[in-house]
């Protein structure tokens, strides 16, 4: 085609320079996978490593070897990863080496901060060096940082890796201290949105300035405003209603409240309850079993204090009880009266022949029923299903108790036409086994289950 440059095919001394190189990559690769001496595996690893850095057999050997070799092999190799680097600067394996080399060696100096500016230089948004240098840099100087990542705006604008990394760094400000409540500092403010409008002054179609600066206004929310006081003398507390979310901690206090110029003494707890629903799940993960009764009572106070969110809570606890019983499960799974709203984790017992959810709150089918292969029997009764939905066939079930649901319609138990094995069928007191042509039309759905009604 015209204006399309033609490519010759190699010739053939180059050919033959490729199969050469090929030849003893092999070869070296060949070795190294056998039982080769630690001088050698350096050597090897090192001569293929140097063509191409992104061979990640190669630097585990590497590691291995230099894990049980003596003396100071620290500079030579920093010298040799960065060799690697000058081939491909975004080699994973490379950069992950330099990282575990850093940490069995004194903390980095200049040189690695050198060497990212130089890769940095040649790509600005090289994000292996990048992370590299906020890791050097995360206990050091910040003021030092910012001031890299603006002589990098200064060059380029358009530098979205630069508004990143200075981003990153002003996160901090977030907790409490200068500037309170998740703000920047006012002067800080003022410095960051001179430099957002130079850069738009500079570009003002470019994203990276806009997008800087949407983060930036999100570092300054409005002050929470009060939106209602109610004082209640009988119980001797006063609530405040504010208009977004205020942190109360003891260690950061940003709250007060003053009565007639003197603070009012007592401590502060919020009235959704999230530190408690917070303490909940940190005791569920360190010891579930131990702290169960604790857990339930936490659980419980937070759907009284906070009937809105009651549902949520109700899930959380559905969860909490689902983990408990499956800790505790055998050949069969029992959770009868646990209040279960929802039924996760099936999966993880796939292999129980038994499941017990009666006298709980379920209005369907658990999601992961499916993955039951083996069960034989399951007990629903007392729950809220109206129907089975898309139920899938369970190949060994024998057993299906669905007494108490207020099942009405034959058409809601039509699955289970599809369910090979299934014997016996409870429906006691349910709307379909009282209905004029119920019991009829459910035999005539499945005539091959013994099925109670009474």
């Amino acid at each position: 085609m015209h204006g399309r440059l033609k490519l010759r095919p190699p010739d053939a001394a180059r050919r033959r320079q490729r199969e050469e190189k090929l030849r003893l990559y092999r070869e070296a690769m060949d070795t190294l996978l056998g039982e080769p001496l630690p001088d050698q595996v350096l050597s090897l690893t090192g001569s293929v490593l140097a063509a191409n850095p992104d061979v990640g057999t190669c630097w585990n050997l590497r590691r291995r070897v230099l894990g049980a070799l003596g003396g100071d092999w620290v500079p030579s190799e920093l010298s040799f990863v960065g060799q690697c680097l000058g081939v491909n600067p975004k080699s994973y394996g490379a950069w992950h080496h330099r990282g575990w080399v850093l940490a069995r060696a004194p903390p980095a100096g200049r040189e690695d901060l050198a060497l990212c500016e130089r890769l940095l230089a040649a790509d600005p948004r090289n994000f292996h060096a990048w992370e590299h240098r906020r890791t050097l840099v995360a206990r050091q100087d910040a003021e030092a940082e910012l001031a890299f990542a603006g002589d990098l705006l200064s060059r380029d604008f358009s530098n979205f890796s630069a508004w990143h990394h200075r981003l990153r760094l002003l996160a901090p400000s977030r907790d409490c201290g200068a500037g309170g409540g998740g703000a920047l500092p006012p002067q800080r403010m003022k410095e960051e949105l001179e430099l957002v409008q130079n850069a738009v002054f500079t570009d003002p179609t470019d994203q990276s300035a806009w997008v800087y600066l949407r983060c930036i206004l999100s570092r300054a929310p409005p002050p929470p405003r009060v939106i209602c006081v109610h004082v209640d003398r009988e119980d001797a507390t006063v609530a405040v209603v504010f208009s977004r979310p205020v942190k109360v901690d003891p260690e950061c206090p940003e709250l007060t409240a003053t009565l007639d110029g003197a603070a009012l003494p007592g401590p502060w707890r919020s009235g959704e309850g999230r530190c408690l629903l917070t303490l909940s799940l940190l005791l569920a993960a360190l010891d579930p079993r131990g702290h169960a009764q604790e857990i339930r009572e936490h659980l419980r106070s937070l759907q009284d204090a906070d009937p809105l969110r009651s549902g949520f809570v109700a899930d959380v606890r559905s969860r909490f009880e689902s983990v408990l019983g499956i800790l505790g499960a055998g050949e069969g799974l029992s959770l009868p009266a646990k209040e279960l709203t929802v039924m996760p984790l099936l999966e993880h017992v796939a292999t129980i022949t038994r499941l017990e959810l009666a006298h709980n709150e379920l209005r369907a089918l658990p999601a992961a029923l499916g993955a039951l292969r083996r069960l034989r029997e399951l007990d629903l009764s007392d729950n809220h299903v109206t129907e089975l939905g898309s139920a899938p066939p369970l190949p060994r079930l024998e057993l299906l108790r669905l007494d108490r649901n207020p099942i009405a319609l034959p058409a809601a138990l039509s699955p289970l036409a599809l369910w090979p094995r299934l014997s016996r069928l409870g429906l006691a007191e349910t709307p379909l086994g009282s209905a004029p042509d119920g019991p009829a039309r459910v035999t005539e759905l499945l005539p091959a289950v013994d099925i109670t009604f009474g």
